[in-house]
């Protein structure tokens, strides 16, 4: 019996390799929504060497790393011109998320080309599960350390 208890106590994650999971777990959401939103710029430039200039998609996005939390977002924004003193200078609007893990596409998709609304619209599907999984991990990542500081302030 007392074999069986030790081959149980083996498969229990040990406290280092909790964090090294959730690391690793980020990393990956990190490599898949960076491989997505180079996808998107790709598609998008593509797509600006067969296009006029009004059809044109204006809808950029970008992943913004969290370093000390092992987090990240994947936000949206609107690309403009500004036109000072005779010269244009790009500028970029960032896009409201609202509650929840996705973006209102609706609101922000009004007057873009179709083709950019299909292309918007796939990649939010796939960014706001992301979104959901990165806040799953931080939950779990938080709730650890607070079991961690627990332990070391309780008794055992």
């Amino acid at each position: 019996m007392k074999s069986d208890d030790s081959e149980k106590e083996s498969l229990l994650p040990t406290d280092a390799a909790i964090p090294v999971w959730l690391e690793s777990k980020a990393e990956q959401l990190h490599a898949h929504a960076r491989m997505l939103v180079d996808d998107y710029w790709r598609q998008m430039n593509q797509r600006h060497q067969h296009v006029t200039t009004q059809e044109r998609g204006h809808i950029g996005v970008r992943i913004r790393r969290r370093e000390s939390r092992l987090s990240f977002s994947i936000e949206w924004y609107r690309m403009a011109t500004l036109r000072q003193k005779g010269q244009t200078k790009p500028i970029c609007q960032y896009l409201k998320k609202g509650p929840g893990y996705r973006y209102p596409l609706q609101r922000i998709l009004k007057g873009e080309p179709d083709w950019e609304q299909k292309l918007v619209e796939t990649l939010e599907n796939e960014f706001a599960d992301i979104r959901k999984q990165v806040a799953l991990l931080g939950t779990l990542r938080d709730a650890y350390w607070q079991f961690q500081k627990a332990m070391a302030t309780g008794s055992h």
